[in-house]
């Protein structure tokens, strides 16, 4: 059981760990668990709440707010219906009599039309590769319009203010800006086009992120430098309860994943915030400085920076309270030494490797998308067809839907059963064409280093990763059918990964499913739950893959990741929301807990797990502790 004591909160990406408490009228910050005290249960870590942000009245919400939100999604479906309306002006009967659909064989006979097929498809097509830019381009004219920009200062608590925050979070959710960028190329020059357009500030050179940055909409108050390097499910955030602040990532610097960026804080030049980092709010960190994982909700200093970071931290605070720009501490403008691989590659043409041109790229990904929605349209069309088939005989041209009346059970049966049959075989495609592609394209990885400069590894990795977009169907994804099943360690076993025996992976499904499976070794009896195994490591733009060992009986808990080079002997665990670093070894029967990970308790006497049979392993007790 887990336990949220009254007039308590949670934070972003934190853990509530079972058989743990929040207690009353605490505040679990934000990357923190509630393992955590002191200051991750501070009462100032409500201001970061997103529940706790004031909300319009219900009316306002209602006549104005849901109504503008509406026509936003009325235009994202302009291109569908368009095709919609194109189709059913179409005459379904070529010979004379009634149009009127009177029986279950006249809507069999309309929806079985050969020629109605391509409309089928189109209508798929158009939402998936128009629709997106249909409601962006809406909710863009929204912000221009209605929203406005927004600026540095106490949150207004009128009604318009709190509707403009309301209409900006609703508008810009970062699956619909998820959704254009998978089209126009996630890492790419589009993605900076759109954030200008929403009002960002943004360089040149930019590396965005797989999976877009999750904000509250207030992009006006976001100011991105050149050469800046994102990493995947990054957080941040403008705005608190009670106030508007700015984010400035100065030129060259890195935001790894998993990381949480609070209102006012401040990268400077070249600065790193590791994975799993937190950026306190208002926060500097110096210029050329790493910054890793987030404890008490403060990250860990691993390099200092080249300048005094309290000393200019108060001068950047001093000068924003009074209005001033801090473009000059602070620049956002590029040189020689915020140059990254990706940018001398994909930019300046700079490379060992032909480096496909922005045209091509989108050009590949609307074709593989268009794929994959065939793909996708085969389990309903090919069901209509076998069960018209079934019911009134194979050859189209000779069936007579008039003579053969059956009841409306009996003809949704006969589609039902075909449906499973035809979603069956686009199952065994998803697989075929995921891991088919994934062999083709990438083959079997190894260890090195793959800059963006010197290997085309990482744009064969783009091709790939689009190509998996087959195993997602809407928001739910294939694999999160397999969680926790032989049928999931078998499937990345097909990808490359050293399984062993009654290995239990993903039960809780992951963000994000393994991503190098070919460096991974899971051995027998281990379990894996909502955890991220990672393999690679891309700091400042450099890209390097290293193997990763789980030994038997080894459990990771949920939130819990381990870096690239990482071991973890036979019996350790991670506990939840726990960072193990690159390289890092969990000693055997350990448990280790943080970010970073460091081990609080040893499973009895080291070794009394252990036999001299090494199929045998008899665990410690540990009973009536917290693991």
């Amino acid at each position: 059981p887990v336990c949220v004591g009254e007039n308590s909160s949670v934070g972003n990406k934190s853990v509530v760990a079972p058989h743990t408490s929040v207690p009353d009228d605490a505040h679990l910050g934000p990357h923190s668990t509630s393992y955590d005290t002191g200051r991750a249960l501070r009462s100032s870590n409500a201001r970061f709440n997103r529940q706790e942000i004031p909300k319009p009245h219900w009316l306002m919400e209602w006549l104005v707010g849901h109504p503008i939100t509406l026509l936003a999604t009325l235009c994202s479906r302009i291109p569908p219906l368009f095709v919609l309306w194109l189709m059913i002006r179409q005459p379904w009967r070529d010979r004379g009599g009634d149009d009127a659909f009177n029986t279950m064989g006249d809507m069999l006979e309309w929806l079985c039309d050969p020629r109605r097929v391509p409309f089928y498809i189109a209508i798929r097509l158009s939402k998936n590769l128009l629709s997106p830019f249909f409601q962006m381009a809406a909710a863009i004219l929204i912000k221009w319009i209605v929203i406005g920009k927004f600026k540095p200062g106490p949150r207004g608590t009128s009604p318009w203010q709190l509707l403009r925050h309301w209409l900006a979070a609703k508008l810009f959710t970062r699956e619909k800006l998820q959704d254009v960028a998978q089209i126009i190329g996630r890492h790419y020059e589009g993605v900076s086009i759109l954030y200008r357009l929403l009002g960002a500030k943004v360089g040149k050179r930019v590396f965005w992120p797989g999976s877009q940055i999750v904000t509250m909409g207030e992009f006006d108050l976001m100011e991105i430098g050149d050469d800046v390097v994102f990493g995947s499910r990054s957080v941040i955030y403008t705005s608190t309860v009670d106030s508007l602040e700015t984010v400035h990532l100065s030129a060259g610097s890195n935001v790894s994943d998993n990381c949480v960026i609070l209102p006012g804080s401040t990268l400077g030049k070249n600065a790193v915030l590791g994975s799993g980092g937190l950026c306190p709010r208002g926060w500097y960190l110096p210029e050329s400085s790493v910054w890793f994982g987030c404890r008490g909700c403060e990250p860990l200093l691993l390099e200092k920076g080249v300048d005094d970071g309290v000393a200019k931290g108060k001068q950047i605070a001093e000068m924003r309270k009074a209005g001033m720009s801090i473009d000059e501490l602070c620049p956002l403008a590029g040189d020689e030494t915020t140059l990254r691989p990706f940018g001398k590659a994909f930019y300046n043409r700079d490379a060992t490797y032909f480096v496909w041109p922005l045209f091509l790229v989108n050009l590949m990904n609307n074709f593989i998308v268009a794929f994959i929605v065939i793909i996708h349209s085969i389990p309903l069309i090919g069901a209509l067809h076998i069960g018209a088939a079934t019911l009134y005989g194979v050859p189209f041209d000779e069936r007579e839907y008039d003579n053969l009346q059956f009841r409306p059970g009996t003809v949704y049966g006969t589609v039902l059963a075909a449906f499973i049959f035809t979603h069956c075989v686009r199952s065994l495609l998803w697989v075929a064409i995921d891991v088919g592609s994934k062999w083709a394209i990438m083959g079997r990885r190894h260890e090195g280093r793959y800059n963006w400069d010197t290997s085309s590894y990482n744009q064969r990795w783009e091709l790939h990763q689009t190509f998996t977009n087959i195993r997602d169907l809407g928001r739910i994804s294939f694999l999160d059918l397999l969680r926790g099943s032989p049928y999931m360690a078998q499937y990345w076993r097909l990808n490359g990964a050293k399984i062993g025996r009654d290995v239990c992976l993903y039960p809780s499904g992951a963000s994000p499913y393994m991503t190098e499976p070919c460096l991974v070794t899971i051995e027998n009896r281990c379990a894996v739950d909502f955890s991220s195994v990672v393999c690679h490591l891309n700091t400042r733009g450099n890209f390097e893959l290293v193997p990763t060992v789980l030994a038997e009986h080894t459990t990771l808990r949920a939130r819990s990741r381990i870096q690239m080079g990482g071991l973890m002997e036979r019996g350790s665990m991670l506990l939840e929301h726990s960072l193990a670093m690159t390289g890092e070894v969990i000693e055997a029967d350990s448990v280790w807990y943080g970010t970073p990970a460091v081990p609080i308790m040893y499973l009895g006497v080291p070794n009394v797990g252990r036999t001299a049979n090494s199929g045998m392993y008899i665990p410690n007790d540990y009973g009536g502790s917290i693991v």
